[in-house]
């Protein structure tokens, strides 16, 4: 009969690391009670004999459960899956799980989600707040830490991690009007009501509004949601016999549709219309021409918006909003390219 290994035990991890079970257990369970140096040792313990803690028992034991949920808008936009491998990442760090879902930007999802996250006894939430009030969450902040990223809810003391929209997309469409010359531009935005698409489109407005110009209604495209919503809006302004020179779009959604739209008219950007975006995704240097953007940080969005999570289910009741800068991508789309050939 083969003999079979005992399976090392909390003790044993006390012994190799040199410390007392209470300490093992306080970084077994992720408490903040424990310096640096003395989680490395054991840790080091606990990966030396190949100890696993029995996270059901231990969660039953303590009332925890190792997960956390998360409600993004659409986690086919590259722009939230990167916001979520932040999140993963930080989270795996802790040994917590999550729990992933997508509102569509409806709030009757939203609500849906958050209610059978609470069922589930997750121990925090982070949510990408879609457009809607947020008076249902009231009762339950009471219980459970939230975060809110990609936009702010200014009705309720919540910690978010957002971008400046505002000033990213007044800079996008300064560089159009100062670098370019350009007076007459489009603008096609994703889902109004959210602090993202009205920061954006008070920035563009604002940039317009400095350099005396003067929106033109009919090529503004508001509250659109798919690419879909992009295309139709694109073929709305190319063919309503006031061309644009340039067409800014909100997001990276809006943006594939707008270059379905200039392809159905044979239309090449620069050339015949300069394109630029709100978000930065991977194809969008690999698109012909290059596509000028203003890039978010989208990991570090999520990982910024974890850390703060795990601050507050440690106990931390600081209110935090971090806003991170955007930067000013320039590649061919705009024209930029075309100047320096021309000169």
């Amino acid at each position: 009969m083969k003999n079979i290994r005992k399976q090392p035990t909390i003790k044993d991890v006390a012994r190799e690391a040199g410390v007392s079970l209470k300490t093992v257990s306080r970084v077994i369970n992720n408490s903040s009670k424990v310096k640096p140096e003395t989680r490395e040792k054991v840790l080091k313990a606990i990966k030396t004999l190949g100890y696993r803690p029995n996270a059901v028992a231990r969660g039953l034991r303590i009332k925890k459960t190792y997960s956390i949920g998360v409600i993004i808008a659409d986690i086919t936009n590259n722009f939230y899956s990167n916001i979520v491998r932040g999140i993963e990442d930080v989270a795996l760090s802790r040994n917590y799980s999550m729990l992933l879902a997508n509102s569509d930007e409806m709030l009757s999802k939203e609500k849906l989600y958050t209610r059978v996250f609470t069922e589930k006894q997750i121990e925090g939430m982070i949510i990408v707040p879609s457009a809607g009030s947020k008076e249902y969450l009231k009762p339950l902040l009471k219980n459970v830490p939230i975060v809110f990223i990609d936009r702010d809810v200014e009705e309720l003391e919540v910690s978010s991690v957002t971008v400046d929209n505002e000033r990213g997309a007044y800079e996008l469409t300064k560089h159009l009007i100062v670098d370019h010359g350009y007076t007459k531009i489009a603008y096609i935005s994703h889902t109004m009501g959210v602090t993202t698409s009205d920061k954006r489109y008070e920035g563009f407005k604002r940039a317009l509004y400095e350099f005396g110009i003067t929106p033109i209604a009919e090529l503004i495209k508001l509250d659109n949601k798919t690419a879909q919503d992009g295309y139709r809006a694109t073929k709305e302004i190319i063919s309503s016999g006031n061309r644009p020179q340039a067409i800014f779009t909100s997001n990276n959604v809006m943006a594939l549709g707008a270059m379905k739209a200039l392809e159905y008219y044979s239309l090449e950007a620069p050339r015949d219309i300069a394109l630029v975006t709100f978000d930065d995704i991977k194809w969008a240097e690999g698109f012909r021409p290059h596509l000028t953007v203003m890039s978010q940080p989208a990991y570090e969005i999520g990982r910024h918006a974890a850390n703060i999570l795990f601050k507050q289910m440690d106990g931390e009741s600081k209110l935090e909003k971090v806003v991170l800068p955007t930067q000013l991508i320039i590649r061919d789309s705009c024209g930029c390219t075309m100047i320096k050939k021309n000169n």
